[in-house]
C-alpha cells in the first residue's frame, strides 16, 4: 500500500516537475535541440521521470522483485514505473474532484 501511495506522489512530482523542466529549456532555447534527439524529443517525460528516480535515490522495484544485475537498471525501470502511473494519478484526482458523489453506503 505505501509503495503505491510513493508512486503516485512521484507522479504527482513529475507533473510539477515537467512544467519548469519545459519552462526551463525554452528559455535557455534548448526545447529544439531537444526535440531534434530522436528518441529523447518524443519521450521527454520518461527521461525526466528516470532522472527524477535516479536524483531522489528511489527505489520501487526492489521491494517487489530484489535487485537486478546492474543499478542502472532499477533506475530505468522505477522511472518508467513513475511515468506509468501518470494516468492512475489522473484518474485519481479525478475521482476526488467529483467529489466520491457516486459512491453510497452499503
Amino acid at each position: 500500500m505505501y509503495t503505491l501511495g510513493s508512486l503516485i506522489l512521484m507522479a504527482v512530482l513529475l507533473g510539477a516537475v515537467m512544467p519548469v523542466f519545459n519552462t526551463l529549456t525554452h528559455t535557455l532555447k534548448l526545447d529544439k535541440v531537444l526535440r531534434s534527439i530522436p528518441v529523447l524529443g518524443a519521450h521527454t517525460a520518461l527521461a525526466v521521470s528516470i532522472a527524477l528516480v535516479w536524483a531522489l535515490d528511489a527505489h520501487f522495484v526492489t521491494a517487489w522483485t530484489g535487485d537486478f544485475r546492474s543499478s542502472w537498471m532499477t533506475i530505468c525501470v522505477d522511472g518508467c514505473i513513475v511515468y506509468g502511473m501518470v494516468p492512475v494519478k489522473d484518474a485519481i484526482v479525478s475521482f476526488i474532484s467529483r467529489g466520491l458523489t457516486g459512491l453510497r453506503a452499503a
